[in-house]
């Protein structure tokens, strides 16, 4: 039996029951027979506040409805080990974050593994900490790029550095049994200064850092694909970073790594048993 562990990252093996949800594919999966999941990714709200230059998803102004989520909770899941808030889209911008993880809570759903939180941090204060605990958050993952400013702004859609270290510090401060946790995407921008991101959240009290090589879709109609060209990074590029990063840190930190092909072969995974039809509705992590 897979038990998940709060050191490692929600990229779990096959034989698992992973699912996304959605506002495109919440009829089809409710549709489901009653299932046991092992992870739930789910997005309340379709928008973020930060338009990424590697992100390949479409916005818009849907959303699920707080009581289509508890029919979903208590009709169409038997057990859940992880859930997870945020996926493909920003929790925090939706006022409702912690509604929706209470409501969780309450369900007969409630995931025996907690919470688990993926938000890129900008608007983390807005949200009360003690609800959000209250109801099993667990872990909370933070999309940053780089410790230098304005790599960071660059990459992530004009991003605050400042207050997405700002947040991340007080968040700590105000929960310290949430587990924190950095999410990097591999570019060639940023590549040569992973080092210097894993040594700036270590001093912060980040206890993992999970490194993905950016994917890349041709056929995308949303993403600058010069840009997504010269940013791109080769597998012998991710390894070596991996390589120098676990040389240095690896003893003492928990380091993840996910190149390309291990991202495509877990989004095929995930989309299928999400019900999802086409890579236009889901991006690999």
């Amino acid at each position: 039996m897979f038990v998940l562990q709060w050191g490692e990252p929600v990229m779990v093996p096959a034989m698992t029951n992973e699912i996304r949800l959605n506002y495109l594919n919440s009829p089809r999966i409710k549709a489901l027979t009653p299932t046991h999941y092992s992870v739930i990714r789910f997005d309340s709200n379709n928008q973020c506040n930060v338009h990424c230059a590697y992100c390949h998803i479409s916005r818009s102004g849907d959303v699920i409805e707080l009581d289509d989520f508890r029919s979903f909770l208590d009709e169409g899941v038997l057990g859940v080990d992880l859930f997870q808030f945020g996926c493909q889209m920003e929790p925090t911008m939706d006022p409702r974050l912690c509604d929706f993880m209470q409501a969780l809570a309450a369900s007969p759903a409630r995931p025996c593994r907690g919470i688990r939180l993926q938000t890129n941090g900008i608007l983390l204060h807005r949200h009360a900490t003690d609800r959000m605990v209250e109801a099993g958050l667990k872990i909370v993952t933070v999309s940053v790029d780089s410790a230098n400013a304005s790599t960071q702004k660059g990459l992530r859609g004009g991003t605050s550095l400042a207050k997405v270290r700002r947040n991340v510090v007080e968040f700590l401060r105000a929960c310290p049994t949430v587990r924190v946790g950095f999410i990097t995407v591999v570019t060639s921008d940023n590549i040569e200064e992973t080092g210097e991101l894993v040594a700036w959240g270590r001093e912060a009290g980040v206890a993992q850092f999970e490194f993905r090589q950016m994917v890349h879709y041709p056929d995308n109609s949303i993403v600058d694909h010069q840009r997504m060209e010269i940013l791109e990074v080769t597998r012998e590029q991710f390894d070596a970073m991996e390589a120098r990063l676990r040389q240095q840190y690896g003893e003492t930190t928990a380091l993840y790594f996910y190149p390309v092909e291990r991202l495509h072969q877990h989004a095929a995974q995930v989309l299928r048993a999400s019900l999802v039809g086409s890579q236009a509705e889901a991006r690999p992590f």
